[in-house]
């Protein structure tokens, strides 16, 4: 049986292309992701959604939202990622 054991996350949303990965660790035998409004969780559930099958969370302009934009900051580059370990 297949398993996720952590998720690593930089760049996407509210999660700052510049600081350190944030990594979620999954146990077995379920992870509950609980928190305030606005603090990342369905964030944390879209990036999962996208690194398992590459689909996008939906709306209008879609992945110009979910992934830091780094003209915003000045910079040339992209810095988000999304890991599975």
């Amino acid at each position: 049986m297949a398993a996720i054991n952590k998720l690593s996350i930089r760049g996407i949303r509210a999660f700052s292309p510049d600081d350190d990965e944030q990594v979620i660790e999954f146990l077995f035998p379920v992870t509950v992701i609980v928190g305030a409004n606005g603090c990342g969780k369905t964030t944390i559930i879209e990036s999962l959604k996208y690194a398992v099958t590459g689909s996008l969370p939906p709306g209008k302009n879609a992945g110009q939202s979910f992934v830091h934009d780094p003209k915003s900051l000045g910079q040339s580059n992209v810095k988000a990622n999304i890991k599975l370990r």
